[in-house]
Order: C-alpha cells, then structure tokens, then sequence
C-alpha cells in the first residue's frame, strides 16, 4: 500500500471529509484531521489479504465474528479519524452506520494492519495510538510483508500485551477469537525472495 497526503496544509472537517470520500472512486483515510490518498497494494500485500479472507472463513466465522475487508472504512474519531484498515473483526454482525452517504464502521475486536513501506511509520504510531484507545478493540496485529512476522498487541485488562510470532512453522494466539493462526496459512503462497 502507498500513501501520500492529499492538500498537506489543510485540516478538514469529518462532514468535509466524509462528503468528498463518498465521491471518490479510491479510498482515502481521514488523520487527525489531515486527508491521506491510498493509493494501491503490491502482490504481497494482496496476496495476504485474500489470504486472510480465506483464513476467515475457516475459523472466525465459526465463532460468529463478521470480517470485513480493506474496503471497510472505520470510525476511531466521529470528528477527526476515519480509516481502512487492511482487515476487520467484529463480534456478531457490525452496524453500518452513514454519514454523507459514506458507510462506515465502529466498534473492531480486531484489527490486521500490513505493513509496507509508505505506511509501517504510521501504522506503528499514530495509528496505533488511536486503535489502542477503541474500548471494543482485544487485539492489533501488525503483519510483515517482506518475511513471515507478525506482531500482536493484545488487551490484558487494562494494559496491553505485546507479543512477535515469525516463521512459517509458527502460529498466533488470538485470545479475544480463541484461536491461533498458523503463519503459514497467512503467508500462503507469497513469494519473499523477490527483494
């Protein structure tokens, strides 16, 4: 995924926001009151993504958690932070909420954010940040696209819980799913020596 910041010097309201990226034909996010255009994904990224659709299939559905794709936008701020993560979770079936005619989310267990490298920097800051501060949100997984890594910040309470998974041979505990995913079915048929 490659992102740019779309008029840098202005801050625009949600309804400004929300008005515009109902008319949009590719999705941007909304930051802090700053516009980010999203514009597109490599073949690993991709290919990741299919791949966690297949796995939620498999085993989320049977615990009744509804996934939603990276064409979900999400609520984190109703006046200044609406975005798409890569991959979403919730517990049963989520409301769709409009503003605008912009569809919207609120409300994760999980999100599944997947680096590259336009977006690792805010994925792993500001974002986090504002995804940590959901009250639903158990879990925030960070998934690697150059080896078979990923990381997993998990609610305990009231602190959060970090643990690093890597190699194909090992898998990620999701405790608010009571799951574990295999690292080899997330990195399902991606090609890492293409560096």
């Amino acid at each position: 995924m490659f992102v740019k910041r779309y008029s840098p010097d202005k801050l625009w309201s949600a309804d400004e926001y929300l008005a515009w990226e109902s008319a949009q034909e590719f999705k941007n996010e909304l930051i802090d009151k700053r516009v980010w255009l999203m514009l597109g994904a490599g073949l690993r990224h991709a290919s990741i993504s299919v791949n966690l659709i297949l796995i939620s299939h498999n085993i989320f559905e049977e615990r009744d958690f509804t996934a939603l794709g990276s064409r979900a936008c999400l609520q984190i701020d109703p006046e200044s932070t609406f975005v798409y993560p890569d991959f979403m979770l919730f517990a049963g079936m989520p409301q769709e909420h409009f503003r605008f005619n912009q569809c919207f989310f609120k409300d994760p267990t999980v999100v599944f954010e997947i680096l590259s490298p336009s977006t690792e920097n805010m994925d792993r800051g500001r974002k986090k940040e504002l995804y940590l501060q959901l009250e639903s949100l158990q879990t925030y997984i960070l998934i690697s696209q150059d080896r078979p890594l990923i990381e997993a910040h998990t609610r305990k309470a009231d602190d959060w819980g970090f643990r690093i998974c890597s190699g194909m041979d090992a898998s990620l505990a999701i405790p608010a799913l009571d799951c574990e995913i295999p690292l080899r079915e997330v990195y399902r048929r991606v090609n890492f020596e293409d560096d």
